[in-house]
């Protein structure tokens, strides 16, 4: 279901108020305006989204790929985590993560299982095959999504997306993966991966299976940052040491759309 959205003085200030940003350092608003919004705009959304403090979502309104829907650029964001890309509604990024430029969804498809994949069979009203189209034809095309049925990605925490990558929709990165420049990603990515290539495949580990088993186990990121940091050493074990009953948990101010 498509809803309206409006953007609104109130709902900027409150983007700026809880340290959501829509451009790099982005100033307070001013003459409406906050980054790439605009008070008066009519944003759509096709999902839920909820957007923690300190993030950043710089690369404006999303464009799918031909047949995609395009999104109004905001999605569900965990705190300190932040992206240079536009991104679709529908995508879940979880804390502390880092997004580069150029980020892709394979949010089109054509019909596979049909005779032909051409879009004479889905695109009745293009003028290329307008003298073809057979009632099979406009039928086929009324019950065919080129977006799909699939899901977008979810983007565990601590995950460093590089520049030029493409994901294929319906799949999970996990936690503390490193996704390497100019790869497409066409399953899920294991916690602490570091992958890499078309189609990516798995590099290494960043850490030891039992040190990568603990900090998933910590779930560090549910944890205020400024106890997680406080000590002399970012090193994971020392980190970790940190962790007890008396660390504070982070409770998040949220923006909810």
């Amino acid at each position: 279901m498509i809803k309206e959205l409006e953007i609104t003085d109130e709902l900027v200030a409150s983007l700026h108020q809880n340290t959501i940003l829509l451009a790099y350092n982005s100033p307070a608003p001013s003459e409406g305006r906050y980054g790439w919004l605009k008070t008066g705009q009519h944003l759509k959304l096709r999902h839920p989204v909820t957007i923690e403090q300190n993030c950043g979502l710089y690369g404006g309104p999303y464009s799918p790929f031909v047949g995609g829907y395009p999104s109004c650029g905001l999605c569900t964001m965990g705190a300190f985590s932040y992206s240079y890309s536009s991104l679709p509604d529908g995508l879940n990024v979880g804390r502390y993560c880092s997004i580069s430029t150029g980020l892709k969804f394979i949010d089109s498809q054509h019909p596979i299982q049909s005779l032909t994949t051409s879009a004479l069979l889905f695109r009745p009203s293009n003028s290329l095959f307008k003298e073809y189209v057979t009632p099979s034809i406009r039928k086929f095309a009324s019950g065919f999504s080129t977006a799909g049925e699939k899901k977008y990605p979810v983007i565990g925490h601590d995950v460093w997306i590089g520049a030029n990558c493409t994901l294929a929709l319906g799949i999970t990165i996990g936690s503390g993966a490193i996704i390497a420049a100019n790869s497409t990603v066409t399953g899920n990515v294991p916690p602490y991966a570091i992958i890499g290539g078309n189609p990516a495949k798995i590099i290494r580990f960043r850490f030891e299976f039992e040190t990568i088993a603990q900090l998933i186990a910590s779930r560090w990121w549910t944890y205020d940052p400024r106890a997680i940091f406080s000590g002399q050493s970012l090193e994971p074990s020392d980190l970790l040491a940190t962790i007890g009953d008396a660390t504070p948990m982070f409770s998040p101010r949220t923006v909810t759309l």
